[in-house]
């Protein structure tokens, strides 16, 4: 028996325990040479962080985690483009950190951290889509395509093994990931009379983008963004980015996940 196919009989073994993280890592690891993995499910009104094992310092992986669930993930290209994703196989997809469209999401997840390639496992059951993120360091270099093979066959394994860790443990084990805004609909009425730019802008400030983090991602100059912010800030009826982000990021988030 090969060590990849002693590392998934490990992970079966695992499901439902304590070391079921360690033991996903050391599948990826052994088959394709991930560096890190993290796994979310996204469902219909938020994003929920499984787990999270690896080479990342444990205070570095879950404060990206925390942040990505709570609203980085309305900046993530890549998240958007697996809609179509079906619910008869895990689709594997290789992720270009320089394809994402926003410098702030690059910046965060990737320069910062020392993250230079990803591959997302996915695949969807009725509780939504299960997210295998997995990345290679800087150090390691990106994903080769013999390794991009080799994580398209390990996949329908190991998101059975998630998929059936998840059914077990009930909860994830990362504490406090998932937003709790509740949604009312006179925030998100008010959002509506926002234009396509204004939306826009908003977005990204409620994601954590200074006003030069705006203009780099939309291609404008800074006095375009304060001038737009200002706008945003009379139609919303709010003094401060304070009060922007108690009163909309909730709402911002279900207008995202609706597909307006």
């Amino acid at each position: 028996m090969s060590i990849e196919q002693l590392a998934l009989a490990d992970l079966v073994e695992a499901i439902g325990s304590k070391q079921f993280a360690a033991s996903a890592f050391a599948v990826v690891e052994q088959a394709f040479q991930a560096d890190h993995i993290v796994v979310q499910v996204v469902e219909e009104d938020r994003v929920r962080g499984l787990f999270t094992e690896g080479r990342l310092s444990a205070r570095v992986a879950a404060t990206i985690n925390q942040r990505y669930v709570e609203r980085y993930y309305m900046l993530d290209e890549s998240l958007r483009a697996l809609g179509n994703v079906n619910d008869k196989a895990p689709t594997v997809v290789h992720v270009d950190p320089g394809g994402q469209a926003s410098p702030t999401y690059k910046n965060y997840f990737f320069e910062r951290t020392g993250l230079c390639d990803k591959l997302s496992i996915v695949s969807r059951r009725e509780a939504g889509l299960l997210l295998c993120n997995v990345y290679r360091l800087k150090d390691s270099g990106p994903f080769t395509r013999q390794q991009l093979m080799r994580a398209k066959r390990v996949a329908p394994v190991l998101s059975a093994a998630v998929w059936r860790h998840l059914a077990n443990v009930g909860e994830p084990a990362l504490p406090a990931m998932s937003p709790s805004l509740e949604v009312h609909q006179a925030e998100r009425a008010a959002l509506r009379h926002l234009s396509a730019r204004e939306s826009e802008i908003c977005r990204r400030l409620l994601a954590g983008a200074s006003n030069e983090g705006v203009a780099l991602d939309l291609n404008v100059s800074v006095h375009t963004v304060r001038t737009l912010r200002k706008r945003i800030y009379k139609k919303l009826q709010v003094n401060s980015l304070g009060d922007l982000y108690a009163r909309y990021l909730g709402a911002m988030s279900a207008e995202v996940n609706s597909g307006r």
